[in-house]
Order: structure tokens, then C-alpha cells, then sequence
């Protein structure tokens, strides 16, 4: 049987058909392997293939950030707002109560017994790697600052506005 880092390397040589199917042997011995679902996802280029590699490794870590930006990065950038507060298109802010709720009731469908897993099986099309950037936080940080220099500038125009209407009204009035 292959080893992670055995596929990680073929993976980072380019051959990438033999890292995939390595890690799809890795994940035949061990469906939790979340290093393994994310060496796959590198390395498939189906959108859809990916999406099921980063949905597997949320239900096994509902927390983890890699897989959660590899499905940001799945989506159209169209909504920076959105992406900036983790809220994936067509879904709504939750209160935190329902959430925790929804969560427990999830964890209570998923969990069968300690060795059996609820997780999809392994996607089967690939084609070549595309090298797709990862959100990074200049984006977001740049996109914070053109929203503060376009108030900035929105206030200097209005008071620049007023004065023009203040000297006129006087020029206009006499004074």
C-alpha cells in the first residue's frame, strides 16, 4: 500500500494520475484520512470531484479551514462580501443556537458505529492539475482599504459641496 507522503511526492513531480491513485488506495484503507481527501483534491480537476473531496473531509472535520477554502474556491468570485464572512452563496446567517442545534442533530445522522463512516466514495475523473490561487488574506485586506479610502473620499466631496453652496448662498444673499 502506498504511503501519504509516497503520493504527496508523485503529486509534486506532476504525476499526477499515479498520486491519484494512490491517495484513492490510501482512502480504500482509511475513508478518514484527511490528508489523504486533501492530497486528492489537489490533484483532480472536476469541480465536482474536488467538491466531494472537500465535503468528505467536513464531515470529518467540520472545522477545517483548507478544505473550506478549497470550496470558496470552487464558487464564482462574485460576492467578496460573502466571502469574506465565510457565508456560502444562497445561505443566510444563522443564529448561533440554531446552528449548534443543526450541528447536533447532523453529528446524531452521521454516526453509525466507530468503524463503519458516512463518507462518499471516491471521485473517479480527472484530466490535468490547474493551478487555481488560494484566497489569501492581501484580497481581503486591499478590499478593506479601498472601502475606507472611497468613505474618506465621500466625506472630503460632501464637506467640499457644502462649501461651495455655503460661499454661494452668502455671495448670493449679499454677505
Amino acid at each position: 500500500m502506498p504511503t501519504f507522503s509516497e503520493a504527496k511526492q508523485a503529486a509534486e513531480q506532476g504525476h499526477l494520475q499515479q498520486a491519484r491513485l494512490m491517495y484513492e488506495a490510501i482512502l480504500q484503507e482509511n475513508s478518514r484520512s484527511v490528508e489523504s481527501w486533501l492530497g486528492l483534491a489537489e490533484v483532480l480537476t472536476e469541480t465536482e470531484d474536488k467538491r466531494v473531496c472537500y465535503d468528505n473531509v467536513l464531515k470529518i472535520d467540520k472545522k477545517n479551514q483548507v478544505a473550506k477554502d478549497g470550496l470558496r474556491n470552487l464558487e464564482p468570485q462574485t460576492d467578496q462580501l460573502r466571502q469574506m464572512f465565510d457565508i456560502a452563496p444562497g445561505e443566510t446567517q444563522q443564529p448561533i443556537e440554531s446552528s449548534l442545534e443543526e450541528d447536533e442533530e447532523e453529528d446524531e445522522e452521521t454516526q453509525e458505529s466507530p468503524s463503519k463512516s458516512k463518507v462518499k466514495a471516491k471521485p473517479t475523473k480527472s484530466r490535468a492539475k490547474t493551478k487555481k490561487g488560494k484566497a489569501d488574506s492581501a484580497n481581503e485586506t486591499s478590499m478593506v482599504v479601498l472601502v475606507a479610502i472611497g468613505f474618506a473620499l465621500s466625506i472630503v466631496v460632501f464637506g467640499l459641496i457644502s462649501v461651495v453652496i455655503f460661499i454661494g448662498l452668502n455671495s448670493f444673499a449679499g454677505g
